[in-house]
């Protein structure tokens, strides 16, 4: 569902980098397809994005700080926007 955000890995550790970005995109995807699925089982899609939201929202700022978050965030609404991964 969707892109991977690309994040900056240093060319010196590229093979750990190729399994880490990989890590990420099977977290990714799983997380994705359990909160589809706790949203269907839910029938609130609302109240399931809000919450995981706002875990994702204070988790990544105590993790990286406010603006990585806020860029973060962001390149998420315009992935959103542009490929429209969400929709109906």
């Amino acid at each position: 569902m969707g892109e991977v955000i690309k994040l900056k890995f240093s060319a010196s550790k590229e093979d750990k980098n190729l399994l880490y970005e990989k890590k990420l995109i099977r977290i990714r995807d799983d997380i994705e397809d359990y909160l589809v699925n706790l949203s269907n089982a839910e029938k609130d899609e609302l109240a399931i994005a809000l919450a995981a939201g706002r875990y994702a929202s204070m988790k990544l700022t105590q993790l990286t700080g406010e603006q990585s978050t806020k860029k973060f965030i962001n390149e998420c609404i315009k992935t959103t926007l542009k490929h429209s991964i969400f929709s109906n």
